[in-house]
């Protein structure tokens, strides 16, 4: 009884989004059931209590991530990370991230392994990224301010300076956490949704600062993009081409390259408009390897059909809309920027992983958050929304008090 009775004074008192924490209360519960089920197909292969363990470890996971959640909810104040706390923790990433090479797990090293479990640093630094270039790219322009008054050799110090702050120094941390990812750990979808999602924040600043610069990284994109076109031989590894050979022709090697991409479509088609029932899929049973992991979403359309897809895919629609709802109303720009960064995280991960599995993108190994199987992910995702619930609840505090206020 006390336990709820606290529960209820955590969402009266905090001005948090109920609906936000629904959502991913639910997404969360849903992920649990779907991988407990998914994980049944490999049962055989790998042992009677496979399911049982994934689904453990799961449950685990969700337990300490919703306790974060609520921690951050409560206890997080955008003013009380300093810059060099977001330094240290982006350096602590980098570090875990260069560890993993000490390991090697499905081709790649991005895990550190501890015993039964698995620790994925590159979705730490997803989140370390997005509070790190919130604070350079909201706050730091206006620090800097260049007096008309100084001379010019002082003046055109300045300018060069606040460049390489707000510019360069922030441009050089995300190349620098995408090249570890893509030479050292192998996992070069990470990389990019790390660079993705840095180009969101970039291009969302509502700084004034930035805009002859967004001209130029537009261009610089267009040009990144282009060279990689032309030159992707050189930066792919045989396995991304194959990846890409999949996706541009998926029947070509159906027993073999594009196995698991066919049968992720077969799952998909399977399922209709409520999909074969709970717990009666074809395609987890060895069809598809690790079906409780990135192509959880191909299991869930075969067994629930449209009605499964849509029972993940509108509560994500509505957690992605309402932080940036929010994120528009918001004037603080670090805050601001924080829910951006935030909405992206949520918006790339679904679009990627939906999009490979359904054939629309490659398949870049990207996990559908707080679904699939993956502790590191789920416990990241559940700290970012308990980040964001902290600044809205902080927005909603000050605009009841403005209301208040223009009542007397």
């Amino acid at each position: 009884m006390n336990f709820i009775k606290k529960t209820q004074m955590m969402f009266k008192r905090t001005g948090t989004d109920k609906t936000i924490y629904a959502c991913t209360i639910f997404l969360a519960l849903f992920g649990i059931v779907m991988i407990g089920d998914a994980s049944v197909g490999m049962s055989a292969s790998e042992g009677s209590n496979f399911a049982t363990k994934n689904l453990l470890k799961q449950c685990l996971f969700v337990i300490v991530g919703l306790g974060f959640m609520f921690l951050f909810a409560r206890a997080y104040k955008t003013r009380r990370i300093s810059e060099t706390l977001m330094l240290v923790t982006y350096g602590v990433c980098i570090l875990m991230m260069l560890t993993c090479i000490m390991w090697t797990i499905n081709n790649s090293h991005a895990w550190i392994k501890i015993g039964p479990f698995t620790i994925q640093p590159v979705e730490f630094m997803k989140l370390t990224l997005i509070i790190l270039l919130s604070y350079i790219f909201g706050v730091l322009p206006d620090q800097i301010r260049i007096s008309p008054r100084l001379s010019k050799e002082k003046r055109n110090k300045l300018i060069w300076r606040k460049a390489v702050v707000c510019v360069f120094f922030p441009a050089f941390l995300v190349v620098f956490a995408f090249l570890i990812c893509w030479k050292v750990q192998k996992d070069m979808g990470s990389g990019l949704i790390l660079f993705v999602m840095a180009t969101c924040l970039f291009f969302a600043t509502p700084s004034q600062y930035y805009r002859p610069f967004k001209i130029i990284g537009l261009i610089g994109v267009l040009f990144l993009v282009l060279i990689f076109i032309l030159f992707h031989n050189f930066f792919l590894k045989s396995h991304q081409m194959a990846r890409i050979s999949s996706w541009l022709n998926p029947l070509k090697d159906i027993y073999g390259t594009n196995y698991q991409i066919i049968n992720g479509f077969v799952g998909y088609t399977n399922g209709g408009l409520i999909g074969r029932g709970f717990g009666n899929s074809i395609m987890k049973f060895g069809y598809i390897p690790e079906a409780q992991s990135d192509f959880i979403s191909s299991i869930i359309v075969e067994e629930l059909g449209l009605v499964g897809f849509a029972a993940f895919f509108i509560p994500y629609s509505i957690i992605i809309y309402r932080l940036f709802r929010y994120a528009f109303a918001i004037k603080d720009s670090r805050e601001k920027l924080t829910l951006i960064g935030i909405a992206s995280y949520f918006f790339v991960h679904l679009m990627v992983n939906v999009g490979g599995v359904s054939g629309l993108i490659p398949m870049t190994g990207v996990p559908l958050l707080l679904i699939s199987a993956g502790g590191t992910s789920t416990l990241v995702a559940l700290i970012g929304i308990g980040i964001a619930q902290a600044i809205i609840a902080k927005y909603n505090r000050e605009k009841k008090q403005e209301a208040i206020e223009k009542s007397l």
